[in-house]
């Protein structure tokens, strides 16, 4: 960092700008926390500024925002600087129209670096309200000026563990409606940032219960709580689905939890990452929180007095297609989340059904495959908070035990055979048996996924290859 900012200062004096580091750079500073971007404004041509040292540092050049003059380099390595113009005649009018206090704090470069706090510019207090750990605004159209800024104080409590202001508070309490307005690719940053959190589930019920922001987002989070209560509920759906995403975050934090090679998988697996910077793992935290979403849509009655929610994972896998569309997510974590939903009933019918027969387990691995880890996790959760609920004293092991040996059938059979081309390639066997790409290898790929999970061919290209000639040999 200290090469950036000398050659900021070089080109300070080069172009005669005043020029600040701002925001969350100065509190990051404070607060003595990893690095990884830093924000500044200048007093004259951000654009200009933001070219020069694009060049001198060797990086790209983004626009962020033309109207407001904000441009951003980015480094070779991530690291990312921000350029942008005054907002007003001077710093200090630049700093009255931030979001939070402490985020309002400023320093001028040419003074000594590092920073000497002494000279740090706060003219709303922000270093006391490090120190008090609270989040404040600084100006009553704080919201209605930017909305977003509702979104960024939930996750700046969930990042550095703060509390929020009561006037605040108040404050978002009463524009939480206009959260409606935030187009969707700035609410996931939002939002993903607060699911990296090992407790996400105490930040999301914190926006919902305190906030009254999360709902805005979510609207169909408004009528779970008004359904839910059953047989096998003592509580609404929301609060269900809440404390199953409570449970599924500490079952993969758990160090004794499951077994340590089932651990060990489910750290590589929910580490994945599966677009832009966004992991596995977030997005199995929010099928926790929705896996029941449809129960709302699919609520039944029946002749007996009964409610049932027959096919809510169905209305609800359509239900969180439409939220991750409205987020711009990308269609590979539309998939997944999806599945999550549709299928997190299975590993329970299998449960109930006793069914744990090679086939069975066969047909759910081929219908889950990569998220079958996780929909077991998600399975288990819902059923452990279900359970708990109806008797906090009832003995869980045997569905654990259940959901254990799903997994360790999935690492040892079916995960092994799941993409075959780590033994041969779809264009090594059309060419070993003059087959043209269409419809017929695939099936024939299929027949052999099978011949190996099930223990009638050898995982080898000779065994592979064997069977496949004897398939095309039994439809010529």
């Amino acid at each position: 960092m200290k090469a950036i900012i000398t050659c900021i200062l070089q080109l300070k004096e080069k172009l005669k700008y005043d020029v600040y580091l701002v925001g969350g750079s100065v509190r990051d500073i404070l607060l003595e926390r990893e690095i990884k971007d830093l924000d500044f404004v200048v007093a004259e041509d951000s654009k200009h500024f933001a070219e020069n040292l694009q060049k001198d540092l060797n990086g790209s050049l983004v626009e962020l925002d033309q109207e407001n003059e904000m441009y951003r380099v980015v480094l070779k390595d991530g690291f990312t600087i921000d350029i942008g113009r005054f907002k007003g005649k001077d710093i200090l009018q630049d700093l009255t129209k931030r979001d939070f206090t402490i985020n309002a704090m400023a320093y001028d470069i040419s003074k000594r670096w590092p920073i000497n706090e002494d000279d740090i510019i706060d003219p709303f207090s922000g270093r006391q309200h490090l120190q008090e750990k609270l989040i404040k605004h600084i100006y009553n159209e704080a919201f209605i000026d930017d909305p977003a800024r509702m979104l960024r104080a939930a996750r700046l409590m969930a990042e550095l563990e703060y509390e929020i202001h009561e006037e605040t508070l108040k404050l978002i309490n009463k524009n939480a409606e206009l959260v409606k307005s935030i187009p969707g690719e700035r609410i996931t940053p939002e939002l993903f940032a607060i699911l990296k959190k090992d407790n996400s589930y105490y930040y999301l019920s914190l926006m919902e219960s305190k906030l009254g922001i999360l709902n805005q987002i979510f609207p169909d989070l408004d009528v779970m709580k008004d359904v839910g209560e059953c047989k096998y509920h003592v509580v609404d759906c929301w609060t269900h689905s809440i404390y199953t995403m409570k449970l599924a975050e500490s079952i993969i934090s758990s160090e004794a939890f499951f077994e340590d090679h089932i651990k060990e998988a489910y750290e590589r697996h929910t580490s994945e990452i599966i677009a832009a910077d966004r992991t596995r793992l977030q997005l199995l935290k929010l099928g926790a929180l929705f896996h029941d979403i449809g129960k709302p849509s699919a609520k039944k009655v029946d002749n007996k007095g009964r409610t049932r929610f027959r096919g809510h994972e169905i209305t609800g896998a359509e239900i969180v297609k439409e939220y991750a569309e409205r987020l711009k997510l990308s269609t590979r974590e539309t998939d997944i989340l999806y599945k999550y939903v549709a299928l997190h009933m299975i590993p329970l019918v299998l449960y109930k059904t006793n069914d744990v027969s090679g086939r069975a387990l066969y047909k759910t691995f081929n219908d889950m495959k990569e998220e079958t880890l996780d929909i077991l996790l998600i399975a288990l959760a819902d059923i452990v908070a279900t359970r708990k609920l109806l008797d906090p004293n009832e003995e869980m092991g045997m569905f654990k035990v259940h959901i254990e040996y799903i997994a360790n059938n999935y690492l040892t059979r079916f995960k092994p055979v799941e993409k075959l081309s780590s033994i041969i390639s779809g264009n090594e066997l059309m060419e070993a048996l003059g087959l043209q790409e269409g419809i017929k290898i695939g099936q024939i790929l299929e027949e052999i996924r099978k011949a190996i999970y099930f223990g009638q061919i050898s995982e080898s290209k000779e065994g592979i290859l064997s069977l496949a000639r004897e398939l095309i040999a039994k439809e010529a």
